[in-house]
């Protein structure tokens, strides 16, 4: 993966916009009294490695790159619907670009 290329800036963008509004800590990334907009950017960053290097990510590599930064479960944290439709987005990423 390229940092610099087309494809990464925007899937990058992509990923954080998808995470933000997931928020699964209630941080509000980008609003007046919540966190800065790029709270969840080195999560963000892993996932789109794995986006562009396999095509797709599963839930097993959310769960890793969360329990990587956080030491927590973000299957536990979200339920594994809201996890699935969260996996669902961001493939959607990559379909779309495609």
């Amino acid at each position: 993966m390229r940092a610099g290329t087309v494809a990464c800036r925007k899937t990058l963008a992509g990923v954080l916009a998808v995470l933000s509004d997931v928020d699964p800590y209630g941080l509000e990334p980008g609003q007046p009294d919540g966190a800065p907009s790029d709270e969840y950017e080195m999560e963000a960053v892993d996932l789109v490695r794995i986006l562009l290097e396999v095509g797709t990510v599963t839930s097993h590599d959310v769960e890793a790159v969360w329990m990587r930064w956080f030491s927590e479960s973000l299957v536990l944290r979200l339920g594994p619907p809201r996890t699935a439709r969260l996996v669902d987005r961001l493939n959607g990423l990559v379909e779309s670009a495609r």
